[in-house]
């Protein structure tokens, strides 16, 4: 649950932040927010990933080519 709130949080400084224009709708989160949650969630465990190459980035955004 600590996940979901930090993501929760997270969205609501974002929105302060960049609300202003918006017009009111659903919105999706920031994925740079999304990635900045998991890390800060990863590193209170302990814990690291590896980072991408660029043949595993360009793979996962070709997910046809999976399939």
């Amino acid at each position: 649950m600590d996940l979901s709130f930090a993501g929760q949080l997270n969205a609501m400084i974002w929105m302060t932040k960049n609300g202003k224009g918006l017009k009111p709708a659903v919105y999706e989160f920031p994925e740079e927010l999304d990635k900045q949650t998991a890390m800060a969630k990863l590193e209170t465990m302990g814990l690291k990933i590896d980072k991408w190459t660029p043949e595993q980035e360009a793979y996962a955004r070709a997910y046809s080519e999976g399939t």
